[in-house]
């Protein structure tokens, strides 16, 4: 009886264990790029980007002819961030829980679930997050793409 006991606790804390493990990172690989533009990729290979003329944004650029679009989704405008001239970072804004919803709904799609806490829902890879946050109050939001690895 006490063999039974001892292999049905070792099970038990076998897939507790498991279960905590895979609900930190996401199961399917990270997104490589965005809009065709991969992580790590120079400044200077990345055409018609201006520079944020805000003095806050520094290594920050957006392009004038940008799809205002994600998904079904209708956005404000997209950010790209840099950081020692390469591409690290991409920030999406929109308005509206509609919109919320549909950029949520396509990247439950893309990536599975994901975790939330308090406004801000998100997946994470080893080098790599994808965070939404929704500003009821502000009836707005943001779509956050970091690659936090090393470029090449």
């Amino acid at each position: 009886m006490l063999p039974t006991r001892i292999l049905i606790t070792a099970l038990a804390l076998l897939c507790l264990a498991g279960a905590s493990l895979a609900g930190d990172y996401a199961v399917v690989d990270p997104p490589d790029s965005f809009r065709g533009f991969k992580w790590g990729t120079p400044l200077a290979d990345i055409p018609d980007l201006k520079p944020i003329p805000k003095t806050n944004y520094k290594n920050t650029y957006y392009r004038e002819d940008e799809r205002l679009t994600f998904g079904d989704a209708q956005i404000l405008s997209v950010a790209y961030y840099f950081r020692k001239d390469r591409l690290y970072r991409v920030g999406v804004a929109f308005e509206g829980r509609a919109n919320h919803f549909l950029i949520k709904e396509r990247l439950l799609g893309l990536y599975g679930q994901g975790r939330g806490v308090g406004q801000r829902y998100g997946w994470m890879w080893p080098d790599f997050s994808v965070e939404l946050t929704y500003d009821d109050d502000a009836k707005s939001g943001a779509l956050y793409y970091t690659f936090e690895g090393e470029a090449d």
